[in-house]
């Protein structure tokens, strides 16, 4: 079966066209909002007000100019200019397009309940993978083999054998190996990431850090840990008891979970055995990969600390490559008592005998003559009446400042013997209005207030300033 016969033809397109990181901040809020939801679902209205918010966040951060695809919006629902389109508009043409491509399920709504959309239960693991690359998680490779362990250990003691031992451990087994893999092929990449564009010091004093940052805490414990080759040679022991002793029980487990004729069972169950051995000995052979790349990309990161040392353009380096010159060009020892005429003698007859650094040949600077100082002309006097004026105006700036005191005088104004007044009704008139509204916002969750706001699912807009209405209330 091919993963095209599961999902949608068209199920990677809103991440492969210019609003592919738009889309992917949408599947990421759907996913925080839908993830703890029994059926993985959220109410449509209630999505499209997330989702909206999210548009107009973009806005506010001067980002809220949309490029479309030509497949992304065609026939009656492609606006005219997209620049004139609402948050909402787009809010509501996302979803849709997630929809349409498989991303989400919208479910009918009963009698009294809303429609909800769904995120589709077929692509919950292709969206865990996601999170996984950005957030991998720390791996604890010794628990991992201890829990096998004892799952083993204990086989003898559990009613279904197969189902919650042999089919656990071989799960475990398969995690174990894969994180183990990924370390192996990421230790390269890791030692890159710590030592390019870094100085010589700084790649040396990374190595304090190094079984912390490459070689995980959780790695270095479970490789130095005594009981390691304990639990393999253990390991194999068991399942060769699986093998002999418990081969019934296993059988006849199998025969009940999967519905299958004995003989079948027996072939699966030994199929499954050998293939745990395999993967213990695959174990052994990555932990010997590891080890060799530590060395390999470790011995690299000091050739290149050794290489920026020689190339860093300091006197030391420059010094170090002559002796390298010399060293290089020399037959005999006998040739180092000679004296050379060749390029390299130049080299120390360019600087005068008093050159320390290029500095040390710049002229020293003269110092300017103090002068006497200049009689300042008298300053006109100050017109009473500007003054006064210009008092006035600082005073009001003073009286009218967003503090707390101040917008509570605010609240009141605008309440005048009402019990509560909606924002959108006061954005009429002057820009001051709309300044005393930002500060009853701002200042809506200090103890000290003598009202309270209520956030509404609606936008209203002012002239170039958009904004959530609210209610504002006395406080309770």
């Amino acid at each position: 079966m091919n993963l095209f016969d599961i999902l949608n033809p068209n199920f990677f397109s809103p991440l492969t066209g210019v609003n592919k990181h738009r889309y992917a901040d949408i599947i990421g809020l759907i996913w925080d909002r839908c993830s703890q939801n029994p059926l993985y679902s959220i109410e449509k209205s209630t999505l499209l007000d997330e989702v909206e918010s999210y548009f107009i966040g973009l806005e506010q951060i001067g980002e809220g100019d949309i490029l479309l695809d030509e497949e992304e919006i065609s026939g009656e629902d492609k606006p005219e200019d997209t620049g004139s389109t609402t948050p909402r508009f787009w809010a509501s043409h996302y979803l849709r397009r997630l929809k349409n491509t498989g991303w989400l399920e919208e479910k009918e709504g009963g009698y009294d309940d809303e429609a909800r959309y769904a995120v589709n239960h077929r692509i919950i693991p292709i969206i865990q993978a996601f999170i996984d690359v950005i957030s991998p998680k720390m791996v604890t490779y010794q628990g991992k083999l201890y829990k096998i362990y004892t799952l083993l250990s204990g086989i003898g003691t559990q009613a279904n054998p197969y189902e919650t031992v042999l089919k656990e451990v071989e799960e475990d087994m398969e995690d174990l190996n894969i994180s183990l893999r990924q370390l192996a092929s990421s230790i390269e990449d890791h030692m890159d990431q710590l030592t390019q564009g870094k100085t010589p010091v700084e790649i040396l004093e990374l190595f304090n850090a190094y079984e912390e940052k490459v070689v995980v805490g959780a790695y270095h414990r479970f490789k130095t840990s005594e009981n390691l080759f304990y639990y393999r040679a253990e390991l194999f022991e068991m399942l060769e008891r699986c093998e002999d002793e418990y081969k019934e029980r296993l059988e006849l487990d199998y025969v009940q979970i999967m519905g299958v004729p004995v003989d079948e069972a027996g072939l699966q169950i030994r199929r499954l055995l050998y293939k745990l051995r395999d993967e213990i000995k695959e174990m052994g052979n990555i932990i010997r990969i590891i080890d060799e790349s530590h060395v390999l990309y470790r011995s690299r990161a000091v050739q290149r600390a050794q290489f920026l040392l020689l190339s860093d353009g300091s006197i030391k380096s420059k010094i170090s490559n002559i002796l390298q010159y010399y060293a290089a060009s020399m037959e005999s020892k006998e040739e180092m008592l000679e004296y050379d005429e060749g390029l390299a003698s130049q080299i120390f007859q360019i600087y005068i005998q008093g050159y320390f650094c290029p500095e040390s040949l710049q002229k020293p600077v003269t110092r300017r003559k103090p002068t006497e100082i200049e009689e300042m002309e008298a300053l006109e006097p100050i017109d009473e009446e500007v003054l006064k004026r210009e008092q006035e105006r600082l005073l009001k700036i003073d009286r009218e400042a967003l503090t707390e005191e101040n917008v509570n005088q605010y609240a009141n104004q605008f309440l005048q013997g009402h019990e509560a007044v909606e924002a959108s009704s006061l954005t009429e008139g002057e820009d001051e209005q709309m300044i005393k509204l930002i500060g009853l916002y701002t200042y809506s969750q200090s103890r000290e207030r003598t009202y309270d706001i209520e956030v509404k699912n609606r936008v209203i807009k002012k002239g170039r300033t958009r904004f959530t209405d609210f209610t504002i209330e006395k406080k309770r």
